[in-house]
């Protein structure tokens, strides 16, 4: 059990209780596949050029008025600035 991400060039799988990294540029896409069923997926995001700046979903439910994003919705930074969108 575990997670797949992947994208336009590779495949990263994450056994279950571990962890890895991966650069995204902007634009890139990823899917994070959760292949063991229900656990959950714990995803972090950082600026790979200041990494003080980092994803925030208290700033990001403020920003999209809910607790849980769906499609078309954009997570941001704790500067406010925007860093994963839902596709």
């Amino acid at each position: 059990m575990g997670i797949s991400v992947a994208n336009q060039a590779n495949t990263l799988r994450v056994p279950a209780r571990q962890g890895a990294a991966a650069t995204v540029n902007a634009g890139q896409i990823i899917k994070i596949v959760n292949t063991g069923g229900k656990q959950v997926v714990d995803t972090w995001a950082f600026n790979v050029h200041d990494l003080d700046e980092r994803l925030s979903m208290e700033h990001s439910r403020v920003s999209m008025r809910r607790l849980v994003p769906t499609v078309g919705d954009t997570l941001v930074t704790n500067r406010r600035a925007p860093m994963l969108s839902f596709v």
